[in-house]
């Protein structure tokens, strides 16, 4: 069911920006008093209505009055998956739900129950979690974007990634085309499924004001831009979904003739950082969030979503904190958020093929990310050759012979469908069930793309 904006749904999206705002320029001790007293009516709403968090609070004997995020235990996404049902505050709301949900809708506008937003994710851990959000929560930290994008009238914007989903960059940029942010904005989707020249062809038709999406991609649409045949004079590039070395950045941003803008968002949390103000600094924003930063991860607590309680919840990011502040930040004001000047994970590589007139296309890794199959528990791909890969597939524990075959057959037609868009039915794959996926070895981080050793080659050949 799509949700039906109602005529409060503006106020509520201006209650949002100006508390954004507002928290913007508080200096940072009030800001962190801010974030305590909203941490004590979070653990009051999850005490009264999560069982999960009844028992931590129980076991860890933790003061609900007096605590902070330190008190509780990590959450990490293994335990989020297994006691979904217990963590989540609206007892409606089940995993069971949502999976069938997702399988009946492929719209990100879709809500469940007309009041829920639900995203999911595989990551970089090869497991499948569901997240969800209120209407509310959702205009609160969808509501951020707009300190890196000052409202301006009807601007045209392309989003260039996975769309055909409840993947959380689509349904956070589709937010600028509901209601009264259809002033401000005019949001066209491109699929990233597509091939790319069909991309190019509807770039050149939308001539768009600004351009956002997975930065690899708009490297190669810069390289388009520069060949030739891409015709787009955007006043704004922005990059989100994954990691851009920098020698890529500045190739981008010497093609298109403009800084490029850099957004750090998550299934769990929505928008997490971006740049200010035109700094080049990330900033993290935590008017929302509470960071905790570790040499190898990054604990998080969330403030606004009080539908799915997330305290101290684990993210295999690292952010390297960054004291150094810029002249022209130092000229206008200091934010009382903190900067960082890297996050090193979230980025996953893309599956090149040939197609059958010997052009490269690609399968990007976030179509790979979010390959949701009821079912699957951990899947990867396993680049063979520029035609051919092995889906390596672990199934959720418990499922039966028919249960897996029937998941096998969905597996089959999805990919079958992806290939032929981008016009690969040339290439060949195979399904092969396996009893675990582990992390690489040397990263110690799942990859979801992986190339395939001489041993693995002959096997399959």
């Amino acid at each position: 069911m799509r949700n039906p904006y109602s005529p409060l749904e503006t106020a509520a999206w201006l209650r949002a920006l100006f508390g954004h705002i507002r928290m913007g320029w508080l200096p940072r001790e009030r800001l962190l008093a801010q974030q305590h007293e909203r941490f004590g009516r979070l653990v009051a709403h999850a005490a009264r209505h999560s069982p999960y968090y009844r028992e931590v609070i129980r076991r860890e004997r933790i003061d609900s009055q007096h605590c902070c995020p330190e008190h509780f235990p990590v959450l990490t996404k293994r335990t989020l998956i297994d006691r979904f049902d217990d963590v989540v505050t609206d007892r409606q709301i089940t995993r069971r739900r949502l999976e069938e949900f997702l399988t009946r809708s492929n719209d990100p506008r879709d809500l469940l129950d007309g009041r829920y937003h639900v995203v999911h994710t595989s990551g970089t851990s090869g497991a499948v979690a569901f997240f969800v959000y209120s209407h509310h929560e959702w205009i609160i930290g969808a509501s951020q974007i707009a300190r890196a994008l000052p409202p301006r009238l009807r601007q045209r914007t392309a989003f260039l990634g996975a769309t055909r989903g409840h993947f959380t960059a689509v349904s956070l940029m589709l937010a600028g085309n509901h209601g009264a942010n259809r002033l401000f904005h005019n949001v066209r989707t491109f699929d990233v499924s597509q091939p790319l020249r069909h991309i190019i062809e509807g770039l050149n038709r939308f001539q768009p004001h600004r351009l956002a999406g997975y930065g690899s991609v708009i490297h190669m649409l810069a390289e388009a831009q520069q060949r030739g045949t891409l015709h787009i004079h955007p006043r704004h590039v922005g990059n989100g979904g994954e990691m851009l070395p920098g020698q890529s950045k500045q190739y981008i941003e010497s093609v298109f003739g403009v800084k490029m803008h850099n957004v750090y968002a998550s299934s769990e949390h929505l928008y997490m950082g971006m740049n200010l103000d035109g700094d080049d600094g990330l900033y993290l924003l935590e008017d929302d969030l509470v960071y905790e930063l570790h040499d190898d991860h990054v604990c998080v607590t969330n403030l606004f979503n009080r539908t799915l309680p997330l305290i101290r919840y684990r993210m295999d990011d690292v952010l390297v904190p960054d004291e150094v502040v810029s002249l022209a930040t130092r000229r206008r004001r200091q934010w009382p958020y903190r900067r960082v000047r890297n996050i090193v994970g979230r980025r996953e590589n893309a599956l090149t093929l040939t197609n059958r007139r010997g052009e490269d296309d690609f399968i990007h890794g976030n179509i790979i990310v979010e390959f949701y199959v009821p079912g699957l528990a951990a899947w990867q791909a396993v680049s063979l050759d520029k035609t051919s890969f092995l889906f390596r597939v672990r199934y959720q524990t418990g499922l039966t012979a028919e249960q897996k075959q029937r998941a096998e057959q969905v597996i089959y037609h999805r990919w079958h469908a992806l290939l032929a868009e981008k016009h690969l039915d040339n290439v060949h794959f195979r399904v092969e069930e396996v009893p675990t996926l582990g992390p690489d070895p040397r990263t110690g981080k799942f990859r979801l793309v992986v190339p395939a050793d001489e041993t693995e080659k002959r096997r399959v050949a």
